[in-house]
């Protein structure tokens, strides 16, 4: 199995190119819900049985996590139907980032840097905020489109981009008041 067909009700035709990049998250929870409750280990006495369960609960949670987040969703897809592994260690070596997205990557940790020293540095960051989900967005859109065309490496090449964009994310959630840094 693989984490497409745990979940055949929601992506009832299997990964791209068979099925659209994009997954409806209330959908996929519906399915998950339903099946975490139909194999729960709780529902066991300890055994083999009870053992079995804690399993494929395991496995559930996991392909749920990954198909939920597109990120996650695009390194699997990448990794297990292509063979291309943008998380490797030689990630960086392999799959660097472009020079344009790198040089904006940049920009947008100058401007986060610049905010914190700013009066108005909230009311920045959250326009730096919605610009990254845009940018966010965007990439998503472009996987989508690269893997319903099995275009691999447009794929790789926005996968990559979107783990910075992530990062940029998670920089701004963590960003306090008076913090010149991510």
């Amino acid at each position: 199995t693989n984490y497409y067909t745990i979940f055949a009700r929601t992506i009832p035709t299997g990964p791209p190119p068979a099925s659209a990049f994009e997954i409806t998250p209330a959908d996929l929870r519906r399915e998950f819900l339903q099946l975490q409750s139909g194999i729960h280990p709780d529902k066991y006495p300890a055994g083999p049985l009870k053992q079995r369960a804690e399993a494929l609960s395991a496995r559930i949670n996991e392909a749920y996590r990954t198909l939920l987040d597109p990120l996650q969703r695009a390194q699997y897809l990448l990794r297990e139907w292509h063979g291309v592994d943008v998380t490797a260690e030689d990630g960086a070596t392999k799959h660097a980032l472009d020079r344009e997205t790198l040089m904006e990557v940049m920009e947008v940790q100058e401007a986060i840097e610049e905010a914190g020293a700013q009066p108005e540095a909230e009311t920045v960051i959250a326009a730096l905020q919605r610009e990254n989900e845009g940018r966010i967005a965007a990439c998503v859109a472009t996987l989508g489109d690269a893997f319903s065309r099995s275009d691999i490496e447009t794929a790789r090449q926005e996968c990559v981009r979107l783990r910075f964009w992530y990062s940029i994310r998670e920089g701004l959630r963590e960003w306090e008041p008076g913090r010149t840094e991510i």
